[in-house]
C-alpha cells in the first residue's frame, strides 16, 4: 500500500530531523559549559540563572545524548523497512528475523527508559536544589555531595545502568520484541498485552509518578516556607519541573493514538493493518516535540552567553 510507504518515508524524515536537532542543541550545551568553565569567577555561585549552573547543564546534555542515539538507531531500523518497500539494498541488509533485528529494537526500548529517568534525574536536582537548599554543599548521598558535578556523572551511569536492567526482562522473560515481515524489522508487540504493560510501566509510568511525587513535595515545602527569598527560589525550580512534566504528558497524549489500537485489539482481537506505521510515526512525532518542546520550555535559545559578558 502506498499509505505504508508513504508514513515510513516521513518516519525517516523526521528522525533525520529530530538527529540534527538534537546534536544542535547538544553543540550549544557543550559551548556553555565550556564557557562556565573558563568564566567561572565571573559567574556567581548563587546566581539564579538556570545556565549558570553546570550540573543542569550536564543532565539537559545527557537527555540530548540519549534523544540523538534514539534517532540514530530508529534509522537504523527504519531503513530495513524502506530496503523492503523498495526492494532495494536486499543484497547488503538481511530483512528476516534475527537476533540483531530483535537487539535494535531492545536498544530503543532502553533509550526510551534512559529518556525517562534523565527527566528524573533533572526534577531531583531540582528537589535538591530546593530542600537543600543552604546546605546543598554540606549534604551527602553515599558519601558523595549533593552539589558535585561527580555525582550527578555517577546518578547518570546509574540510571543508564537501571535501564539496561530494565531491558532484560523484556527480552528474556516478557518476550516483548517480535519479527514483522510487513515491516521487515523487529517491533515491541501489540499483541503481546503482559509484555506491552511492562514496557509502559517500567520505561514510563513509574519514572513519571516519581517526578509528580518530587513536584508534589516541592508544592507542600512552598507552602510551609517561611523565607521569601527560599519560597521564590523553590518557585523558579517548581517551573522546572513542571515543564519536565508538560513534556511527559505532550508525549502522553501524542501516544493516544497507539493505545486506540491497543483497545481495538483487546475488544476485536484484530490489529488494524496500519497499526505499526501509524505507531512508528507517533514516535517519530513524539521525539520532535521532545526536542523542539524541551528546547522552548527550557529556553534552551538563552543557552548562548550574553555579549557583554563574553568581552570581559
Amino acid at each position: 500500500m502506498k499509505i505504508n510507504k508513504l508514513m515510513n518515508c516521513i518516519s525517516v524524515l523526521l528522525h533525520i530531523f529530530s538527529m540534527i536537532t538534537s546534536i544542535y542543541w547538544l553543540v550549544l550545551i557543550v559551548y556553555r559549559w565550556n564557557f562556565n568553565r573558563h568564566h567561572r569567577r565571573r559567574i556567581s555561585i548563587t546566581s539564579i540563572f538556570h545556565f549558570d549552573d553546570s550540573i543542569a547543564l550536564l543532565l539537559i546534555g545527557n537527555t540530548y545524548l540519549i534523544l540523538i542515539l534514539y534517532s540514530a538507531t530508529w534509522l537504523s531500523i527504519l531503513i530495513h523497512t524502506i530496503a523492503g518497500d523498495f526492494s532495494i539494498l536486499e543484497n547488503f541488509l538481511y530483512l528476516g528475523d534475527s537476533t540483531a533485528c530483535r537487539v535494535r529494537v531492545a536498544i530503543i526500548f532502553f533509550l526510551t527508559s534512559a529518556l525517562f529517568h534523565s527527566f528524573l534525574l533533572q526534577a531531583l536536582r531540582c528537589f535538591f536544589k530546593v530542600i537543600f537548599h543552604s546546605t546543598l554543599r554540606t549534604k551527602k548521598l553515599c558519601y558523595l555531595s549533593l552539589d558535585h558535578m561527580f555525582t550527578y556523572i555517577l546518578l547518570i551511569l546509574t540510571s543508564w545502568f537501571v535501564s539496561i536492567l530494565v531491558t532484560i526482562p523484556a527480552f528474556s522473560i516478557f518476550h516483548v520484541f517480535s519479527y514483522f515481515p510487513e515491516q521487515y524489522h523487529c517491533l515491541i508487540s501489540f499483541t503481546n498485552v503482559s509484555g506491552f504493560a511492562y514496557s509502559i510501566l517500567s520505561t514510563y509510568v513509574i519514572p513519571v509518578l516519581v517526578i509528580i511525587y518530587l513536584y508534589s513535595r516541592l508544592i507542600i515545602f512552598i507552602h510551609y516556607a517561611f523565607n521569601f527569598n527560599h519560597a521564590a527560589r523553590a518557585r523558579r525550580e517548581i517551573r522546572i519541573v513542571k515543564r519536565i512534566l508538560t513534556t511527559c504528558a505532550i508525549l502522553s497524549f501524542s501516544g493516544s493514538s497507539t493505545i486506540f489500537f491497543i483497545f481495538q485489539f483487546i475488544i476485536t482481537g484484530r490489529l488494524h493493518p496500519l497499526a505499526d506505521r501509524t505507531h512508528e510515526l507517533c514516535l517519530a512525532i513524539n521525539t520532535n516535540i521532545v526536542i523542539l518542546g524541551f528546547a522552548f520550555l527550557n529556553s534552551l535559545i538563552k543557552l548562548l552567553p550574553a555579549r557583554s559578558t563574553v568581552r570581559r
